[in-house]
């Protein structure tokens, strides 16, 4: 909290009032206050940039933070295809077929007014001067020939926004971290050697143009544009620190803004953190993709601890005595894994080979049909802890599959199957609250999912003279809570607001029948 007085921004004049949002500076009253907001807004946030040891420079809340309160927003310095990007329109990234052609280019664009859109006239001319003419024509996998595209704009702001280009060149390269990684192969050939012979580009040197590749590996998010997957650099969402239970949030509007809101209360003094990976995976692979993403292995609470912070999803199943088995020291990927319970002990090689294994095999199991999702958990309960992370995807999907898909909607849904799927929503509803807690979108959509198979089952059972009018209320009390709940989380999540989580409880209401 702010002193309790201090003096008047505008008219230094003793003052008790103060920012409510920053609570960083003082006003003697109102019409002051208002005076000031022109100046203030665009220094009035709730966190300081520091410097950390092991984060380097990081967001620390300066004061206490809300839970759903917005910490920032904020449009990207430059936008463009991904690293390994199938063909997408240059002029506004949608998906492309091949049927248009950038007259100049010869890149594919969706429409011919995208050859002379914001985001590609200017990198037109450029490409434009190549070598031989670009023929692309496989559009349902990762082109080289994309891979130039977002460094290209990166170098761009240099004469189109001198700003921009001075905010994006202080960022973080990794540029020696990445040298020493398999990346240094596929920038050389595909960006760094396609610019400067193939398209002849003379606007950067060779390491000037790698640097904007190692700026942008290190600093850019996927973002969803035009229903395809591209990134984007956001300089201050970029300074948050990573942590494998983050205490943020974030979404991206339709102008490709990205709004960062804190998903549980942020105390005064702490990291603003997000993650830097999937929160569903266990700690083996996170930490495997922090290190070749983002050239860091996480050491935080997490990750550190065998169990998991209790979620168990790395542990396995002794097949001796049915022990728990864990790694013995989980921060060092080449420990060995031991049971708890008699000691056998696991190669840390054994695990990461069993992991790739089970990662196939899920993915390849038929999508038509639940059946082999619980086929795939029953085969392995004695292989692998009921939290492991397979079992919580293979879960999770189970989840969105009773209700949701062709042939299992509600009303088709048997009370087994009903009931199997509120059991699997509280189940992870209680991984939730350890991995992604507070108004994650994890937990809204499990909340929602839940208060569903209530309703569903209160009627099922009703309607077969199960339990009565009044037995069902303790289904719709449970039900309509965590509706409650599950509706003020998801309401700001883009494809839920302006009506669409309305949308969305109409249909439900529809399939219901209530």
């Amino acid at each position: 909290m702010p002193e309790s007085q201090g003096s008047c921004e505008v008219c230094s004049k003793p003052a008790r009032q103060f920012c409510s949002s920053c609570r960083a500076v003082f006003y003697c009253c109102r019409e002051c206050q208002k005076q000031d907001w022109k100046t203030h807004k665009a220094r009035c946030k709730p966190y300081v940039v520091q410097v950390h040891p092991t984060y380097g420079r990081h967001l620390v809340a300066t004061r206490d933070i809300r839970a759903g309160e917005v910490l920032l927003k904020e449009t990207p310095l430059v936008v463009g295809p991904k690293q390994r990007s199938q063909p997408v329109c240059l002029g506004c990234h949608k998906k492309v077929d091949g049927t248009t052609i950038c007259p100049a280019c010869h890149y594919p664009i969706c429409s011919s007014s995208c050859h002379s859109s914001k985001y590609h006239k200017d990198e037109c001319g450029i490409l434009a001067r190549a070598a031989g003419k670009i023929k692309i024509d496989k559009f349902d996998a990762p082109h080289p020939a994309y891979e130039c595209i977002t460094p290209l704009r990166c170098l761009a702001l240099r004469h189109l926004d001198p700003k921009k280009w001075e905010v994006l060149n202080n960022l973080q390269d990794n540029v020696e971290n990445i040298k020493a990684s398999e990346m240094d192969s596929v920038i050389q050939r595909n960006t760094v050697e396609f610019l400067k012979n193939f398209m002849q580009y003379d606007g950067a040197d060779s390491k000037e143009i790698y640097r904007m590749c190692g700026i942008l590996l290190t600093n850019s998010f996927e973002v969803k544009h035009n229903g395809q997957r591209v990134r984007g650099v956001y300089p201050q969402a970029a300074l948050m620190a990573h942590d494998c239970i983050p205490n943020t949030k974030h979404c991206i509007d339709q102008d490709l803004t990205f709004i960062i809101r804190a998903i549980v209360v942020i105390r005064k003094g702490s990291p603003i953190t997000t993650t830097y990976t999937n929160t569903l995976w266990n700690t083996l692979q996170r930490r495997k993709q922090l290190k070749f993403a983002k050239y860091f292995m996480c050491t935080c609470r997490r990750c550190s601890d065998p169990t998991e912070l209790g979620s168990h999803m790395s542990t396995l199943l002794c097949n001796s005595c049915g022990g728990h088995v864990l790694s013995t020291a989980p921060l060092d990927p080449k420990a060995p894994w031991a049971c708890l319970k008699c000691g056998q002990e696991v190669l840390s090689q054994t695990v990461d080979w069993g992991d790739g294994i089970l990662y196939k095999e899920l993915r390849g199991l038929d999508q038509s049909t639940a059946r082999p999702l619980e086929d795939f958990l029953q085969h392995y309960q004695k292989a692998l802890h009921p939290g492991h992370r397979f079992f919580v995807e293979a879960k999770y999907k189970l989840i969105m599959f009773y209700g949701n898909r062709p042939n299992y909607r509600y009303r088709d849904l048997s009370r087994e199957q009903l009931e199997r799927k509120a059991e699997l929503c509280r189940e992870l509803l209680s991984l939730a609250d350890t991995v992604e807690p507070g108004l994650s979108l994890l937990r809204g959509t499990i909340l929602f999912e839940l208060q569903a198979a209530l309703v569903a089952l209160a009627k099922m059972l009703l309607s077969n003279d199960i339990i009565t009018k009044d037995g069902t209320q303790d289904y719709m009390t449970e039900a309509v809570k965590h509706l409650k709940e599950a509706s003020e989380i998801l309401k700001h999540e883009p494809e839920m607001e302006n009506g669409g989580l309305d949308a969305k409880l109409k249909v439900l209401s529809e399939e219901l029948d209530i």
